[in-house]
């Protein structure tokens, strides 16, 4: 019974209380009936006790009547004793279907007070059966209560999810925005360094073309030599800032768009490897030429005035060779 109890849904519930109560106030009502009933039957019995009395009082009344005819009359009474008698007789048998009433009437009270014992423990039964299914409504209850506010945590949390993905969108936004900025400002950057690119590769050809049509009558000046590696500076800074936009650019790319380690790790090692490698041979080329060219001049110093115009060509053509390895260049031989 408690599994079924247990097993049940609250609509089964309400209606086996419903149930219960209709039952509860019909039972009510045949006790009402019944204790009426008792009522009345014991008004009869009392009437009946009464009325058995008063018979018996007349049985007696008419007894001595009787001796007392007997003692008179003995003849002519005859026919009165006769119908004394007969009097009697019906009165004993009005006597006894009374008894055999009233026994009757005792049975049956008997059997009521019985029903009524059986209708007593069944209503108990009911009130405990009602204040179980009264405390699994309350726990039912408080289980929707605590149900509910689960759910309005679980509401909540998915609320501020969703606030947080909505933040986190704008932020994407505002960063492809950023990005797309960061692009547009580095193709304006390049052009601009293809154009300072194209004015210094234009400026370092006419002054290599000055040079060679006045390498005989007079050699560059060191200020023009300074203007010319200010301008080779400016595209170094120039390339430097476009490298170092670029750079930014990945950068951003990559926190927004996730890659996979194996390709960080093999740029890694490529960069690791390469630019050492680079940088190496770069100082092995760049002293390599540095002796060569200390060993013309030492020569040229030692036979003396007449090789200086191949000399002079030789420097020349060394320093175009040597002009982006070297931070300072000049037009004529070096002081000693």
């Amino acid at each position: 019974m408690d599994v079924r109890k247990e097993n049940m849904t609250p609509k089964e519930m309400l209606q086996k209380i419903a149930e219960l109560d209709y039952s509860q106030s019909q039972l009510k009502e045949l006790n009402t009936a019944m204790r009426q009933w008792l009522d009345v039957a014991d008004d009869d019995m009392a009437a009946l006790r009464s009325e058995n009395v008063a018979l018996r009082r007349q049985v007696n009344v008419l007894d001595r009547l009787i001796s007392e005819a007997q003692q008179v009359e003995a003849e002519p009474c005859g026919f009165l004793l006769t119908d004394d008698l007969d009097v009697n007789s019906c009165s004993k048998k009005k006597i006894q279907k009374l008894e055999e009433e009233s026994t009757m009437m005792k049975e049956q009270t008997k059997k009521l007070a019985a029903e009524l014992k059986n209708l007593q423990q069944e209503s108990e039964q009911d009130k405990i059966g009602l204040s179980k299914f009264k405390a699994a409504l309350q726990s039912l209850e408080i289980e929707m209560e605590e149900a509910q506010v689960g759910l309005q945590h679980r509401d909540e949390s998915i609320h501020q999810k969703n606030l947080q993905l909505k933040h986190l969108e704008e932020t994407v936004e505002e960063c492809s925005i950023i990005i797309k900025d960061l692009r547009q400002t580095n193709q304006e950057l390049r052009e601009q360094l293809e154009d300072r690119q194209d004015e210094a590769l234009l400026s370092a050809l006419n002054d290599l073309t000055e040079e060679k049509e006045g390498s005989l009558s007079s050699p560059l000046p060191l200020f023009d030599e300074i203007k010319l590696l200010a301008a080779s500076d400016e595209v170094k800074t120039s390339a430097l800032d476009s490298r170092r936009l670029s750079h930014e650019e990945t950068e951003a790319e990559e926190l927004l768009k996730p890659q996979s380690p194996t390709v960080d790790l093999q740029t890694e090692r490529w960069t690791g490897t390469v630019e050492p490698a680079v940088q190496r041979a770069r100082l092995f080329i760049m002293c390599v030429s540095v002796l060569l060219v200390l060993g013309f001049v030492a020569t040229g110093i030692s036979l003396g005035d007449c090789n200086l115009f191949s000399i002079k060509t030789f420097w020349t053509g060394a320093r175009v060779t040597l002009q982006p390895y070297c931070s300072v260049h000049y037009g004529d031989m070096p002081p000693l």
